[in-house]
């Protein structure tokens, strides 16, 4: 299988190796396109003005000056590669994309490209132990022996989002998307020539567990267990409003 890696971490960082080593071990044919520093949290965004940097430091290995989406957009059609890959693979993250961080996520993102780009597209992520150790080479395994199955869910329209625990046991289930709620709080740290300079104060984090029928992927995680999603790449609409929509009359 060709496979096209990126993340958003960064692509000197070890998640990203690990995984590149252990698929190309499987015999499959790894090429990269990541970024070249630190994207998190850059989420679906892209460049639309200036130049880009696509800095080659292997055989079919790039790293951009941009997000994780321009790595996918502008690699997959700018000539970088011969072909368009069987499966794009986001990660592996450090630390989770589960519930609402699924919005800010770069990883996640880049899969979403990936599929809007007209590949499939996988997002890994893993949380670190209480030690701040994480577990690459042990997701690896696991995701290159289940690659095919894997793959098997992917389509036109959804890509797969999968969260690995610390410690986690070989366990897989179907996950819905929670909520989680930052209570960040914006502070003023310099006031001069009318303007303010602020950063976030990190606050409590509450974690919405409810689910309807189907636990959510915070929730599976923190029992242990692998978590896998299947999100559309597109915007759902709540049909639930159509009626009061429809009788509003607006002038």
């Amino acid at each position: 299988m060709k496979i096209l890696l990126v993340n958003d971490d960064g692509y000197s960082k070890e998640g990203i190796k690990v995984l590149d080593r252990a698929l190309s071990s499987a015999g499959h044919e790894v090429w990269v396109a990541a970024p070249s520093s630190n994207r998190s949290a850059q989420s679906h965004s892209m460049s639309l003005s200036g130049v880009l940097e696509m800095t080659s430091f292997a055989p079919e290995h790039y790293h951009c000056s941009g997000s994780p989406a321009d790595c996918i957009l502008y690699s997959l059609k700018g000539g970088l590669f011969p072909s368009l890959p069987d499966l794009v693979v986001s990660g592996i993250n450090y630390g989770y994309n589960c519930s609402s961080d699924i919005l800010y996520s770069g990883t996640c993102a880049a899969a979403c490209e990936a599929v809007l780009q007209g590949t499939r597209g996988i997002a890994l992520s893993h949380e670190a132990d209480e030690n701040g150790r994480y577990e690459f080479e042990r997701v690896c395994a696991f995701f290159v022996r289940n690659l095919e199955k894997l793959y098997s869910l992917t389509g036109e329209d959804i890509y797969l989002n999968i969260n690995f625990p610390p410690h986690f046991r070989e366990e897989v289930e179907y996950a819905s998307v929670g909520r989680i709620f930052y209570h960040d709080i914006p502070e003023i740290i310099d006031e001069k020539d009318g303007k303010k300079l602020l950063r976030l104060r990190p606050g409590a984090v509450k974690r919405d567990l409810t689910s309807q029928g189907i636990k959510t992927d915070i929730e599976i995680c923190m029992e242990g267990r692998i978590s896998i999603s299947v999100l559309k790449v597109n915007p759902q609409v709540d049909m639930d409003v159509r009626p009061a929509v429809t009788e509003l009359c607006l002038s």
